[in-house]
Order: structure tokens, then C-alpha cells, then sequence
């Protein structure tokens, strides 16, 4: 940057998940690396979990936020992977909608030029009130977005009439080129967020999403057009407003953390080569058997 006229004030809000959070401080950092200042709003007890993913202290500031308790979740629950299964979700996406007279607060009190935010569906109108532009971070792909939003299945959401077999196909305005189909779990699990409340305000997953979408300023996805561009384009053409592509956002420095000595010591007693690591994902759940 050639002034600091040009540098920007960026507010954070992702949804309670690791793996949502650790993404938005990923792009953080990137920011953050071109001079930006940060304000990331994250529940209080798990920002020691995440600090050290913090490459510009300087810059980047965690702002402690409260999750309010909701009747259902287990005691002291500020992320989902405090909680004990995929049901327990909706219980922890209403104590977030629960927040949002504090993120007003905070956000008048910071006064950043933009939020990026991707499941608090409520945040581009408080945004747009307090003159913030709101940009939805998504950490979904642009072909699972557009093959949500297409206008056929809008139609179908609003008459409440959105099925497992109308979620197998692509719709027919996808791009031509696009081979991709849906597993019938994947359908069914995709129409069941299609009517199921997920959070306050009797709303489902997906409407949640499309309101999202719909009242942003601008979307931000993590791809490149190498790898998804006829669906970026795709999602401009549905949603009428500009998408920015972040393209990989990992650090290219490593990260100041060391491996827990338990760790250190187990794979010590094996001889190199000898182990595979297989990551799962920061939601899977194992069973003994």
C-alpha cells in the first residue's frame, strides 16, 4: 500500500466453529499482511485455542464476545465442538442470533469500514443501518452455492415444495460444463436444511443462507478461478452482485505452535515412515467400534 489511506478496518464474525474460525483468521492474517487492522469478534474462552494462529498481533485484535446460555446446550458451550453431536447446532446458532445487540454495540464502537460474516443472517441490515459494507465470507465452494440458489430452487423453497429428488440433478440453468451430481444422502440431507429451524427465528439452514446472499454487499469465497470459474460467474449472474475470490489464504510462514509433548513422545517411539496421519475434519466424531 502506498498510503495509509488506502488501509482498511476489517470486523470478523464467523460462525462458532473451528474450522469457520481458523478460515476467517487465515484471511486475516493475509490482510493483515498488507497493512490491514482486524478486529475479530470471537467468544472469549476460545480465543486461547486460536492465538496462536495470530501471525500480526500488531494488527489483528480478538474482541471477547459472551455466548448467551440457551436451555439445551451443555454448560459453558461456545463452540460446536463443544458439544456433544450434530443436533446440538441449532441450540448453538440461537445463542448466536442471541448476540447481536452486542456485535451493535461493538460495531459502533469500532466503526470498521467492513464485516465479514457468513452465517448471522441478521448482520448485513445492522451493518447497512450503521453505514458498515457487510461481505459474506463463504466457506462453502461456489458449485455447492450455485447449485442451491439456481431459480429453480428458490421457486421450489417458496412454495415449501423443495424434495430430495429435485436435488440430485444440477439445475438446469448450471453451467453446461459441470458434471456434478448428488449422492442421495447428500440430497436428503440438503432438503432436510431446506425446512428444518435451524437458529431463532423459525428460519431454516438454507433460508438463512439465501437471506445471506441476498442482502450482502459482496461475496468473498476461498478458490481461485482456475478451479471454479465458470460457477463464480455463474453465482454473479444469480446474485447480481460482485464476487471476489481470495484464492488459498493458509500462512506461508509456520505457524508459532509447538506439538503437545504427549505427542512428541508417541511418535518418537516409531521408526520414520511408519505412520499415517489421516485427518477427518474438526466436526467428525468417531466411534470406539
Amino acid at each position: 500500500m502506498s498510503s495509509n489511506t488506502s488501509l482498511f478496518h476489517v470486523a470478523m464474525y464467523p460462525w462458532f466453529a473451528l474450522g469457520h474460525l481458523t478460515s476467517f483468521l487465515h484471511i486475516s492474517n493475509k490482510l493483515a499482511e498488507r497493512g490491514h487492522k482486524i478486529s475479530f469478534l470471537m467468544p472469549k474462552n476460545t480465543i486461547p485455542r486460536l492465538s496462536h494462529f495470530n501471525l500480526h498481533p500488531h494488527l489483528i485484535f480478538f474482541v471477547p464476545i459472551t455466548v448467551p446460555h440457551v436451555d439445551g446446550l451443555p454448560l459453558g458451550s461456545e463452540t460446536t465442538s463443544d458439544l456433544p453431536n450434530y443436533s446440538k447446532h441449532s441450540l448453538l446458532m440461537t445463542a448466536m442470533d442471541l448476540t447481536e445487540p452486542v456485535i451493535e454495540t461493538c460495531l459502533k464502537h469500532l466503526k470498521p469500514h467492513m464485516v465479514f460474516f457468513d452465517f448471522t443472517h441478521w448482520l448485513p441490515a445492522l451493518a447497512c443501518k450503521l453505514g458498515i459494507k457487510a461481505l459474506h465470507y463463504c466457506t462453502i465452494s461456489p458449485a455447492t452455492v450455485g447449485y442451491l440458489i439456481s431459480p429453480e430452487r428458490k421457486l421450489l423453497l417458496e412454495k415449501n415444495s423443495l424434495t430430495e429428488a429435485d436435488l440430485i440433478n444440477p439445475p438446469p440453468s448450471f453451467p453446461p460444463s459441470s458434471t456434478i451430481r448428488l449422492h442421495p444422502h447428500e440430497a436428503r440431507e440438503l432438503a432436510t436444511a431446506a425446512v428444518k429451524n435451524y437458529g431463532n427465528g423459525g428460519i431454516s439452514f438454507v433460508e438463512r443462507q439465501l437471506i445471506s446472499f441476498a442482502s450482502c454487499h459482496a461475496v468473498v469465497f476461498k478458490t481461485c478461478r482456475e478451479m471454479e470459474g465458470p460457477y463464480c460467474d455463474y453465482l454473479e449472474r444469480q446474485m447480481r452482485k460482485q464476487v471476489f475470490l481470495a484464492g488459498p489464504v493458509l500462512p506461508d510462514t509456520p505457524l508459532r505452535s509447538k506439538l503437545e509433548e504427549k505427542w512428541v513422545t508417541w511418535l518418537g517411539s516409531f521408526k520414520p515412515k511408519t505412520v499415517i496421519f489421516c485427518a477427518f475434519g474438526s466436526e467428525c466424531f468417531l466411534k470406539n467400534n
